[in-house]
């Protein structure tokens, strides 16, 4: 029984070291411990210095196979892109008002869909992605059609 508590010791303290090896290559010596990604001047949240925003996008849609969209809300400027990366399968993304009566474009601008037809359940695989570019300021509501009410988006597209 010594030599096995001796022996599994060992192994731990093995295990240890090259557990801190490999972790020593995935810090930045950079960075702060308690940094969240987002600049100190990045007031609204965006991960952009403000001023400097970014012209693309993303929200996750079903992240770790949840209903949801990650970021619920969205503010972009007239231009930008949005890019949906679908994590888990059996989601898609809409603001056709003929798919649900939650969906809404602003006057003039055409509805988005991530999938091709007119079959408003249709789904796409996981790990796809899809882009859409706002070319219409307004307030934008989306949703996944096979799980409304609990996915539904907004995107607000500002001039």
């Amino acid at each position: 029984m010594a030599d096995e508590t001796h022996s599994r010791r060992g192994y731990l303290k093995y295990a240890g070291a090259i557990s801190g090896i490999a972790l020593s290559g995935c810090l930045d010596n950079d960075t702060d411990a308690s940094d969240d990604g987002a600049s100190d001047d990045d007031s609204n949240g965006d991960g952009e210095p403000d001023g400097e925003q970014s012209d693309e996008h993303e929200v996750i849609a079903g992240p770790d196979g949840n209903w949801e969209f990650d970021p619920e809300e969205l503010t972009i400027a007239v231009g930008d892109t949005v890019r949906w990366y679908f994590d888990s399968a059996g989601h898609n993304v809409t603001s056709h008002p003929d798919a649900a009566t939650e969906c809404e474009n602003p006057e003039g601008a055409e509805p988005f869909t991530s999938y091709e037809g007119e079959n408003h359940n249709s789904v796409m695989e996981e790990e796809a992605e899809f882009e859409h570019t706002f070319e219409v300021a307004g307030e934008y509501v989306y949703v996944c059609t096979p799980h409304i009410p609990q996915m539904v988006g907004q995107i607000h597209v500002e001039e």
